[in-house]
């Protein structure tokens, strides 16, 4: 009876074949599991965290209310949000990011605003490009987004001929009918970076047409004002001629080198008559200058004031830039600002707190701007400021997986520190959700490290996982510590934390790389794959032992990958995707891109290439042009009981992005010697398996990522042991057979509960 419960067994394990007509692995974009913080449900806890944000809204689907995009400058990412109404008729944002590969590409580090300049109810595509500004015409239709170049570069009408429209890659210009006319004007800073220029649009005056783009530079320094090197320090009243065709600049020569300013134009006081809201790249705070002369060519600025809004001023460590738009569904436009930088230079910046949100409690006549929140959008997802670095692991021994997120850095009073944050899954299996309990796990930001990347790995190989983690220290160097968990095998982590212990570091390891605990030589030793700078995956064997582990460079370039430019220090999963028991390898790299790929059946073997287009979008059912976000840090595991691993991809944006597993789960066919000369029964099994080897050996059990699970047990030949898989969750798993000198036998077991 019990060789034919065998037989039966294998017959439904043996020889999985995933079947699928247009590949068999896939991931879709997903609301996610619930994520709670201080007792409250974040709206969009997926959403990957903004940085340095641009605002425009702009109707991405039919209904007649706008939805918003942001453009995040600091990670060249955008991001798509739909105004949802709620059952009781208020709206919220829902970020839904199906839209976001129906924009053309940014240039990284620069600017993007939306304005309709043809007046078509449609908003129209601003952005810079090599030449300066590149105009994008919005040709939508059906609910769907699409754009028409119109001009790439655009030129305008100068004071000595017809010239490129300079706009800086580092500035945020104003896009408005500055004059009243009703086309669009555009207003920036010269090159010199110290006095405004306004490009007219001539289409009313010369074809009564507003809606086209004739663009003519007026005069030599818009506004009659400069600013000067120092922060806050302009001067005003300069005798700006408005036509002629001298020769173009500030002859004063202020400044000769243009390193950013942000502008926005907004009646402040109400008297009919435009202000101008600007800051400078190495400023902290806005300045608001004060417009005593008219709208269009005859604006004239007097007297400057520093701290804007004059309650709760905008105070960033460097270079503001601000929007103004509805973003509370009231019709009155708010205002918003973020920091307008590429790069977070001196770690001077707190990015989890870089979106500072005033509501207009006025009217769009005269705003009356009051300080809400420093984290708008922010506060609603998971956003840890930079550098996002999620791993699953069940933490508390309960059977589901718990998250535990590291981050680069944030700033406070004591400095620029990493920490460790520990969400627990409170809520099962079958169905995630995620409660934060600290932000400091086990106080980790003593240890004044940045580019903190938490792994679980089993470092001691007594078959409990230990918490590794990777980060830089204050000499600029990488370290690898490890904290042992001295709990049994399924039962609460025990850490602790005045414990900490230093791995040797491997050869030529950056801050920069990316480490992976996987045993590839199946030796029960947890093994290193590195991440590299240049995008290669280095193997380094664990050959130390379990008190003392060592990693010894076998591989340069494991798997034989072919690099692509922009795929650096790439960030691994190695897990079993579509539940065959065969671990795949996943890549996420520095340019966002996700590839998945057949482990390689020798460390010097090329690895076969499974899928490059794995996530679906709902909107179109074909493969997502968008990435999910840049330095991809990732992790997966099974959230929802369906047997397929999810996958968790931290962002620059300190955020984490999820996406659900809805690969083709394979089907079982074939038998073969397996189940004629079986050594370990029954199968499937609710807690006991019994062991009868060929041969003298040491056995452990491997789950779905070829993670040893249990504590190896010697056995001898034809002599019957027992292992207790009980404290195990229900599953598929691998027993392992390991003999001196010869092959790794294994065999595929399920444990029922």
């Amino acid at each position: 009876m019990k060789k034919l419960f065998t037989v039966v067994c294998f017959l439904i394990l043996h020889k999985l074949q995933a079947q699928s007509g247009g590949g068999a692995f896939s991931f879709r974009y997903d609301t996610g599991p619930v994520v709670r913080v201080n007792g409250r449900v974040l709206n969009n806890p997926w959403a990957g965290g903004i940085n340095g944000a641009q605002y425009s809204t702009i109707h991405l689907n039919t209904d007649p209310v706008e939805d918003l995009v942001i453009y995040d400058r600091q990670t060249s990412r955008i991001l798509t949000f739909l105004a949802e109404k709620q059952a009781d008729g208020t709206f919220l944002w829902r970020y839904t990011p199906q839209y976001e590969e129906q924009f053309p590409p940014i240039t990284l580090g620069t600017w993007m605003l939306l304005v309709d300049y043809d007046h078509d109810g449609k908003k129209d595509l601003f952005s810079h490009t090599n030449g300066g500004l590149r105009i994008m015409q919005n040709t939508s239709s059906n609910g769907r987004l699409s754009w028409k170049t119109i001009a790439d570069p655009v030129y305008h009408e100068g004071l000595s001929g017809t010239l490129n429209l300079y706009i800086s890659s580092t500035d945020v210009p104003a896009i408005l009918d500055v004059d009243d006319d009703g086309d669009i004007d555009i207003l920036s800073y010269d090159i010199n970076g110290s006095t405004a220029n306004l490009f007219q649009n001539m289409s009313v005056e010369r074809k009564k047409d507003p809606n086209g783009l004739d663009f003519k530079r007026i005069g030599f320094c818009w506004g009659n004002f400069k600013s000067n090197d120092d922060c806050n320090d302009f001067t005003f009243g300069l005798d700006c001629v408005y036509v002629g065709n001298g020769a173009e600049g500030d002859p004063s020569g202020a400044r000769v080198m243009h390193n950013g300013n942000s502008m926005l134009l907004i009646d402040l006081d109400g008297d009919g008559k435009r202000d101008l809201l600007t800051a400078h790249v190495t400023c902290p705070n806005v300045s608001q200058l004060n417009n005593v002369g008219e709208n269009g060519a005859g604006a004239r600025f007097a007297g400057v004031l520093t701290r804007f809004p004059a309650g709760n001023a905008i105070q960033f460590e460097i270079f503001p830039a601000l929007y103004s738009e509805d973003l509370d569904f009231d019709g009155v436009k708010d205002l918003v600002a973020s920091v307008n930088t590429y790069a977070n230079d001196g770690n001077l910046i707190d990015f989890k707190a870089s979106n500072w949100f005033y509501k207009n409690k006025g009217t769009n006549k005269r705003p009356d701007f009051q300080y809400v929140t420093k984290s708008f959008l922010q506060e609603d997802m998971i956003d840890f400021g930079e550098a996002a670095a999620p791993v699953l692991a069940d933490l508390d021994g309960d059977g589901d997986l718990d998250l535990l997120v590291g981050n680069a850095g944030t700033r406070d009073g004591r400095g620029f520190r990493a920490r460790l944050a520990q969400f627990e899954n409170v809520g099962s299996r079958t169905k995630a959700e995620f409660e934060l309990k600290t932000d400091d796990y086990l106080n980790l930001e003593r240890l004044q490290l940045i580019n903190l990347k938490p792994a679980v790995a089993d470092i001691d190989g007594n078959g409990s996982p230990d918490l590794v983690f990777t980060g830089v220290s204050t000499s600029r160097t990488a370290e690898i510590r490890y904290l042992l968990n001295t709990a049994p095998r399924g039962t609460a982590f025990q850490l602790d934390g005045n414990n900490i212990r230093q791995l040797p570091t491997p050869d030529r390891f950056g801050i920069t790389d990316v480490p992976t605990w996987y045993d590839v030589d199946r030796d029960g030793r947890s093994d290193l794959l590195i991440g590299k700078q240049n995008g290669s995956i280095e193997y380094h064997r664990n050959t130390g032992t379990a008190a003392a582990p060592k990693y010894e460079l076998q591989e340069q370039n494991y798997g034989r990958l072919y690099v692509q430019p922009g795929a650096n220090s790439p960030s691994l999963a190695v897990v079993d995707f579509n539940g065959d028991l065969q671990p795949e390898l996943l890549t996420g790299t520095r340019d966002g891109f996700l590839k998945l790929y057949q482990l390689p059946e020798q460390p010097g073997s090329p690895m076969q290439l499974l899928d490059s287009t794995l996530v679906i979008n709902e909107l179109t059912q074909t493969s997502d042009r968008a990435t999910p976000g840049g330095n991809l840090l990732l992790t997966a595991g099974d959230l929802n009981g369906d047997g397929l691993a999810e996958l968790l991809a931290g962002t620059t944006a300190g955020g984490v992005r999820f996406l659900r597993n809805t690969s083709t789960k394979v089907v079982v066919t074939g038998i073969d010697d397996e189940v004629r000369n079986p050594w370990a029964y029954p199968n499937p099994t609710d807690r006991f398996l019994r062991i009868y080897a060929p041969e003298n050996g040491v056995v452990d059990v491997l789950n779905g990522k070829g993670q040893p699970v249990t504590p190896r047990l010697s056995v001898k030949a034809y002599t019957e042991a027992t292992l207790d898989l009980g404290t195990l969750p229900q599953g598929i798993y691998l027993v392992r057979l390991m003999r001196d000198g010869r092959a790794v036998m294994t065999r595929k077991v399920v444990l029922t509960k």
